[in-house]
C-alpha cells in the first residue's frame, strides 16, 4: 500500500537537498512546509508524518504518532529548516524540544527523553548543528505564526497556578464561613 510522501523521509531529504540543487530545494522545501507543518490543537509547530488530509499509523522510522505528529520527523526537520534558511521554524522546533523533550542536564552531556532514547539524542545534536557545507544558506522569507508560544504559555501558567488554586479556594471558603458566622453572631446579639 502506497501512502505517498511521508515526513520522516522528506525531512532527511530536505536536510541534504540544498547542497545538491539549491534552486530545486527552495521550491521543494516550500511544498514540504505547506504539506507537513502543523499546529495540532493550536499548539506547535510540529511536523505531521503524513500530509494534511492523510492519516496513517507510525512505524519503526516515524515512531509512534501523537495526533499525527512524528517526533523523529520534527527533530530532523529542525536541521532541514536550518539549512533551508527557515530560522524561525528551526528556533521554534528547538524551543519546543527543550520544553517537551524531557531534557536532563548531566555534568558532561545533555540527554532527552530521560536518556532512554540515545538515537533521539543523536538526531537532536545532528539537527541542532546542521549547516550547509558547500553552499550558502538561502535567504528565505518563511513565516511562522507569531503567536505560536501563546498556547504553551497559557498551559504552563495553568499548570503553575493549579497547586495554588486549591489553597486560594480553601482560603475563600474559610473567609465566607467566617463572614457568615460573624453575620449570625451580630444578628443574634440584637
Amino acid at each position: 500500500m502506497s501512502t505517498g510522501s511521508r515526513a520522516t523521509s522528506q525531512s532527511v531529504i530536505h536536510r541534504f537537498l540544498p547542497e545538491i540543487d539549491p534552486e530545486f530545494a527552495r521550491a521543494q522545501y516550500s511544498v514540504f512546509r505547506n504539506r507537513f507543518l502543523s499546529h495540532p490543537g493550536g499548539f506547535g509547530p510540529a511536523i505531521r508524518e503524513y500530509p494534511h488530509g492523510v492519516d496513517g499509523s507510525g512505524d519503526v522510522d516515524s515512531g509512534p504518532l501523537i495526533a499525527g505528529i512524528s517526533l523523529s520527523a520534527t527533530v530532523v526537520a529542525q536541521g532541514a529548516a536550518r539549512v533551508n534558511g527557515d530560522d524561525a521554524l528551526a528556533r521554534a522546533l528547538a524551543a519546543e524540544g527543550e520544553l517537551l523533550g524531557l531534557p536532563i542536564d548531566l555534568p558532561r552531556s545533555k540527554r532527552y527523553a530521560f536518556g532512554l532514547v540515545p538515537i533521539g539524542d543523536a538526531f537532536v545534536a545532528w539537527s541542532s548543528t546542521a549547516r550547509p557545507l558547500v553552499t550558502e544558506p538561502p535567504s528565505a522569507t518563511y513565516e511562522l505564526r507569531w503567536w505560536w508560544r501563546l498556547p504553551w504559555l497559557a498551559l504552563l501558567t495553568l499548570i503553575a497556578l493549579a497547586p495554588w488554586a486549591w489553597r486560594i479556594t480553601a482560603v475563600a471558603r474559610s473567609a465566607v464561613r467566617a463572614d457568615s458566622r460573624a453575620g449570625r453572631t451580630s444578628a443574634s446579639s440584637i
